[in-house]
């Protein structure tokens, strides 16, 4: 029985759900399982690549209806963003969306409150979805080639699996990033 629920596991459907749904809590750990996946050929490097851009497009915009729904819901309003800053937010995402949405994916920390803020002031969907899907195509595909090139590289240097030679840069680019919001926070404490 146990072996037939890890054979199930192979399925390509099953990585690629696996994937999307693991983007939603850690974009970082999902792009280094896709590229591992892929470089174990359990997933085509082009459904790997789509399962995780699929997952990290999708929990954007679930961020911005999440914004969205703090303009009902007074107790998520309290909890997201200071209503008198809106008028403010709503200036400043208008007059350039695509790059506050730029930004927001590749500084640590911005992404969420820059994704509901567009949400909770009404910035038009359509042109939301547009910066998000131009963000995370070229986020997801640069993390991709750094994580197999380097990967790669390491792999023949080092002479270990190439599996997980291709999880070493996307590791150090999520720790980097817990660290370089660590200090952030503890900066503005």
């Amino acid at each position: 029985m146990q072996d037939e629920a890890l054979h199930q596991l192979t399925y390509p459907w099953l990585i690629a759900l696996s994937l999307v749904l693991t983007s939603y809590w850690l974009e970082d750990v999902a792009i280094a399982a896709a590229v591992a996946s892929a470089t174990q050929g359990h997933l085509s490097w082009a459904a790997a690549y789509g399962a995780v851009v699929l997952g990290i497009a999708s929990g954007d915009i679930l961020l911005y209806a999440l914004g969205s729904s703090a303009r009902r819901m007074k107790w998520l309003r309290r909890r997201l963003l200071n209503p008198r800053q809106s008028e403010q937010w709503r200036e400043r995402l208008d007059a350039d969306l695509l790059s506050a949405v730029l930004l927001a994916r590749v500084i640590p920390g911005l992404r969420f409150v820059t994704y509901s803020a567009c949400g909770f002031v009404q910035v038009a969907l359509p042109a939301f979805c547009v910066g998000v899907m131009l963000a995370v195509i070229t986020w997801t595909a640069g993390l991709f080639a750094l994580s197999a090139l380097s990967g790669q590289a390491l792999a023949d240097t080092l002479g270990v699996s190439p599996t997980w030679a291709a999880l070493v840069p996307v590791a150090v680019l999520a720790l980097s990033s817990m660290i370089w919001r660590r200090t952030q926070s503890k900066w503005h404490e």
